[in-house]
């Protein structure tokens, strides 16, 4: 087989293009096309160093013909077009070598089931590639699920390390399930009495009235019931307790107070109060490396999810990625980021987790 070199892309003859084509490979051109374009087909340059490294194929440049490019040759010339190709055909050779069919495109290729064509039925994924050293800001994450949505099919992202190893992450908008409303939740509180008188101590808001107390912490799995039965809450769960008027104190100095014990406190209690309005029961999340853990219903004993709060213009290294994924992982709960994309706009939630492919 014989394929001619030209900037990105490598063209094969027409005589060759149909034992190409019945194997996944390249986009043949269509009728209508310029007469010596008709027919042929064309191949990626990962496609083409695939085949060339397997020996399938002969590569010549356009304006040397009769001169056949050697791998390193080839490579060479593929890293002036794409300074990241290394790593693009390291993810296209793992997934070739698994035995799925994969094709440029949809950010940076489209994935199919194994024993499919390009063509006979839709790609199921499309794959984002980073090396070990590059980042992922909120705002690339937000255009994964956006683009996830908007096409009907699953984002994975590829992280290359620098042993090649690949690791592959699925990206999905979380969806939760709770089992009770938050609103009969708040009813219930009402119904059993009360509202409390709490003071402040530091980064965190005690209740003394015993009573109450005891029934936010035993009933609601509100903050940490002291032997003296004071109850010990977060900053968060006093605000959402005051917002809804459980909790005698100003809402709006409370969240200036809160914010300068914690400057991403505005974020956190956004996220907290959303979450809460879902009818979830939310913790901390610190002994996990997490703002919050997650519980489906009161009285469970194990979270279901972990949630990391990011600020809009956050950016993560893939090692922090890895790391919280990997944490989430080994305690059988999802990982999940929270972040806001514009001021008044919905929170978003990103699933991110490890896939076997």
């Amino acid at each position: 087989m014989h394929g001619i070199l030209s900037g990105e892309e490598v063209a094969v003859a027409r005589v060759d293009a149909e034992s190409f084509e019945l194997r996944g490979y390249g986009r043949k051109e269509a009728q209508g096309a310029k007469e010596e374009r008709e027919g042929r087909l064309t191949l990626s340059l990962e496609e083409a160093a695939f085949l060339l490294e397997a020996g399938k194929i002969v590569i010549t440049k356009e304006t040397e013909k009769e001169s056949a490019l050697t791998l390193e040759e080839f490579f060479k010339h593929a890293l002036e077009i794409f300074p990241n190709f290394g790593t693009r055909y390291s993810v296209y050779k793992d997934l070739k070598q698994r035995g799925y069919a994969v094709h440029p495109g949809g950010v940076d290729f489209w994935l199919y089931s194994r024993g499919t064509k390009p063509g006979e039925k839709p790609a199921r994924h499309f794959i984002r590639i980073l090396s070990e050293r590059e980042f992922l800001s909120v705002k690339d994450l937000e255009d994964l699920l956006i683009l996830a949505h908007n096409m009907r099919k699953e984002s994975i992202i590829a992280v290359v390390d620098d042993e090649s190893d690949i690791t592959y992450y699925k990206v999905k908008e979380a969806k939760f399930n709770a089992i009770e409303t938050r609103a009969e939740k708040e009813g219930e509180i009402r119904e059993e009495g009360g509202e409390g008188t709490a003071f402040l101590l530091g980064d965190k808001v005690v209740l003394r009235n015993t009573a109450f107390a005891e029934n936010l912490y035993k009933n609601h799995f509100y903050g940490r019931l002291t032997k003296e039965g004071w109850l010990l809450l977060s900053l968060v769960e006093a605000a959402y307790l005051m917002k809804r008027g459980l909790l005698e104190m100003e809402f709006e100095q409370f969240i200036e107070y809160a914010t300068s014990m914690e400057h991403d406190f505005v974020n956190k209690y956004a996220v907290y109060e959303d979450l809460m309005g879902k009818g979830l029961v939310v913790k901390t999340g610190f002994k996990f490396g997490s703002h919050f853990r997650v519980y489906k219903a009161l009285n469970l004993k194990h979270s279901s999810d972990l949630i990391h709060v990011l600020p809009r213009e956050h950016v993560f290294s893939m090692s922090e990625l890895a790391r919280a994924v990997r944490l989430a992982h080994g305690v059988r709960k999802r990982m999940i980021f929270a972040y806001q994309p514009l001021v008044d706009q919905p929170i978003r939630y990103a699933d991110i987790g490890r896939m076997k492919l």
